[in-house]
């Protein structure tokens, strides 16, 4: 058995009272850093709001600037359009991140970035058309 040091993040050979047991074969191994790796790649939302905020904006204009791209070359538009940012947050959250965040989190005993990715998530529910985003004015809209 590999024992998961959770204080430390190192790993040692049934060492820890904090330690987790998992067996160590070479596929848990390859398991635990695709996780950690898939985990990392989608971390966003699990950031302080203003990283989140920074890096969502970063997102949706990369898609917008793909998007744009498509449609000058004439070929098929291969994402939906980001328009509004609070929205496209949700529905990531909701769909990719909250889940798998969460148990990973749970697992390597990080409850504070599962309270940050629940406040992220709050924040980005909060608006809607009575309570319009602040900042939606400040990307760049393309025409179709």
């Amino acid at each position: 058995f590999l024992a998961v040091n959770l204080k430390c993040g190192s790993s040692e050979e049934g060492v820890g009272e904090d330690a987790l047991p998992v067996p160590a074969s070479p596929e848990n191994r390859s398991l635990i850093l695709r996780m950690a790796i898939k985990c990392a790649d989608i971390s966003n939302p699990s950031r302080n709001i203003s990283l989140a905020t920074a890096w969502a904006h970063r997102i949706v204009l990369e898609y917008r600037d793909q998007i744009a791209e498509e449609k000058s070359k004439k070929l098929p538009q291969s994402l939906p359009p980001f328009d509004d940012v609070p929205k496209s947050q949700v529905m990531f959250v909701n769909l990719f991140a909250m889940e798998l965040l969460s148990t990973y989190y749970e697992f390597l005993e990080f409850n504070h970035l599962t309270d940050q990715l629940n406040e992220t998530f709050v924040y980005w529910d909060s608006f809607s058309k009575t309570n319009p985003y602040p900042h939606a004015l400040t990307l760049p809209t393309y025409s179709s």
